[in-house]
Order: C-alpha cells, then structure tokens, then sequence
C-alpha cells in the first residue's frame, strides 16, 4: 500500500515537471523543452500496405519450415515482437487473451472470414503481422478493439526478415 502511494506521487511529480496547465489561457504549456518532441515521437506513422519481399519464400514448404524456429523465437520473445502478448500458440508461456489463441491457425483462424469480406490469404496474413491497421474496416476505425495490435514494420519495431519468419510460424500451426 505504501509502495503504491509512493509510485503516485513520483509519477505526479514527474508529469507536473513535463507539463503544466495555464488555468488563466486555458492551454497546457510544457515546462520540459522537449516534452513536446517526447511524447510526438510515440505516435506512429500512418499505415502502411505492404508486399511480401522475393526473399521471403512463403509459398515454400522448405522455407516455412526454415523459418518457423525463428518465427517462434521471436513470438516468445517479451523485448521484440511480444505476440505472446496477447496471443497464445503451441510451446508459449504466460501468454494472454486478448487476441485470439493461434493454436491450429492455418486450419481454424485462416480459414474464417475476415470482416469487410477481406480474404485470408499469405500476404493478408504477412501484412496482418506488419501493419494489421490497413485491414481494418472503416466502420471499425474507432473501435478500440480493433487497434491494439503492435505495427510491427512501420514503426521499425520489427525488420522484413522477421515478419516473415513470423508469418512462417503461424503458417505451421496447423
């Protein structure tokens, strides 16, 4: 209880230092010269389609099964990609229920329409993991629940080569 209020008050302090509101004008004002700069440089850039790359071979059996360890890896992986997150697949530990469970996707989830009629396909599912918002159907835009997911390579959170071994994984997963 004592830690919890400590927490607040530390937390309070910092944001007074950030930001502080001129009751008189009626706008915020940031005390911290870069406050502004900071908190900018969380909102991420507008969605963005994407192709798969001639060198993520997904239409290969060989391939997939290739990738799919490093796939799982980063899955798994809480400081990079952090699916596990949300989702849960065969082998993940403390994974969560937010998203959907990944167990058998190829045969259960990949096959189920998606909303806006949009048709599951490999390259729905490599842009689902880079930048799932260019999927989402307009009347959803502002449905918060359709906007969680990580933009994964738009914001540089994850490379070309990993979104394929990630997509690789989830095509396992039979």
């Amino acid at each position: 209880m004592r830690m919890n209020y400590l927490y607040s008050l530390i937390a309070g302090v910092i944001g007074l230092l950030l930001i502080t509101a001129d009751s008189k004008a009626g706008k915020i004002e940031f005390e911290h010269p870069d406050a502004k700069e900071i908190m900018l440089k969380d909102i991420p850039p507008g969605p963005r389609h994407y192709a798969i790359p001639s060198n993520c071979k997904l239409d290969n059996p060989d391939f997939i099964k290739k990738m799919a360890p490093k796939g799982k890896k980063l899955f798994n992986n809480k400081k990079a990609a952090n699916c596990v997150a949300c989702h849960c697949a065969p082998g993940s530990k403390g994974c969560g229920n937010i998203g959907p469970n990944l167990a058998h996707y190829k045969n259960t989830l990949m096959k189920a329409p998606y909303l806006g009629g949009q048709k599951k396909t490999v390259s729905w599912l490599f842009q689902r993991v880079a930048d799932y918002r260019v999927q989402i159907p307009p009347e959803y835009k502002n449905e918060p629940y359709f906007n969680i997911m990580t933009v994964n390579l738009t914001t540089g959170k994850l490379s070309y080569d990993d979104v394929c071994a990630i997509t690789a994984f989830l095509l396992t997963l039979e």
